[in-house]
């Protein structure tokens, strides 16, 4: 696997996926333990992110989990890691897990695997790394996020891997050739400080680029997660973000973001219309346990409870 030792895996939480997605997990997570490779991850024992873990600790592998005790993903943290490395928030997260991989590999997931992918790319614009960002498009899952991103200006098109099969992952990696590290690699920027701002001004996206989709995943990842209650809206004037709109569709419809995630944010092609919507738009309040994570893939679990 070309010298790679690290595979940090982006995938989705949600337990109420097709069977499809639950065993391209299971594979690719036995694999990563089957070849002595160590997998990092989200930490949790929900959904797929369960299963690559438990696959991986099954076949012989080294599993490091990640997770923050300030989400309610502290709820649910996989009992029988290598390692579980608890952090203050999602941004501290999303670095270490980035910090610590060799390669990134993104399965199915919803607003929070984008997030993580589309910061992987946002950085290696910048210059700042030379890893592999690898979406495995199970049963065409990441069709029309892949035709979103390939519109996008700022795409570092040398990092990115399209992967139809967990084999196809690794024999694109053997002959994927590293870009060279253009930028400073302490150049790593993210936007929760923005997005967390003690403000009620909405917040609205309107360019199609690699930064912005980057900073929309991330405040629609932190609004399900109950961080922040701020209207978003995306101005789609001229169509831009339409692919990636039928994609949190698709998202929606295989079960990685609830029904209520889409009413998240809302659309319009028009500033005054949107402004309307936004001036509309309503608090939304997810159960994650009940609508998303399903049942645990432990027998047990770590749940973190911390006192104000």
């Amino acid at each position: 696997m070309k010298n790679l030792e690290k595979f940090t895996v982006y995938l989705g939480s949600s337990g109420r996926c097709r069977q499809i997605f639950k065993d391209t997990a299971a594979e690719l997570g036995q694999k990563i333990g089957a070849n002595g490779k160590q997998l990092v991850y989200g930490g949790m024992d929900a959904g797929l992110m369960g299963i690559v873990a438990n696959k991986s600790l099954e076949a012989g592998g080294r599993v490091t989990g990640i997770i923050p005790k300030s989400l309610k993903d502290s709820e649910r943290i996989h009992p029988a890691l290598s390692q579980t490395i608890l952090v203050p928030d999602l941004w501290e997260r999303k670095l270490k897990m980035f910090q610590r991989a060799d390669a990134i590999i993104g399965l199915a997931g919803g607003f929070g695997t984008i997030d993580e992918v589309l910061e992987a790319l946002h950085w290696a614009a910048l210059g700042s790394h030379a890893k592999p960002v690898i979406l495995v498009n199970t049963d065409g899952y990441w069709n029309d996020f892949i035709q979103y991103i390939n519109t996008l200006p700022d795409l570092p098109e040398e990092h990115l891997i399209i992967a139809d099969t967990i084999d196809d992952v690794f024999d694109k990696i053997e002959v994927w050739q590293h870009p060279a590290i253009t930028g400073e690699e302490d150049n790593l920027p993210n936007y929760e400080i923005d997005i967390l701002e003690d403000t009620d001004a909405p917040i609205i996206y309107d360019q199609a680029t690699v930064k912005d989709s980057y900073a929309l995943a991330t405040a629609l990842g932190l609004k399900q997660l109950g961080k922040h209650n701020r209207h978003i809206g995306i101005l789609n004037n001229n169509g831009q973000f339409d692919a990636l709109l039928r994609w949190i569709d698709s998202a929606q419809e295989e079960k990685f973001i609830t029904d209520k995630c889409k009413k998240l944010f809302s659309v319009a092609t028009s500033s005054s219309s949107l402004k309307e919507k936004l001036d509309n738009q309503k608090r939304i309040e997810i159960n994650l346990h009940e609508e998303k994570w399903g049942p645990s893939q432990t027998d047990t679990h770590i749940e973190i409870k911390e006192t104000k």
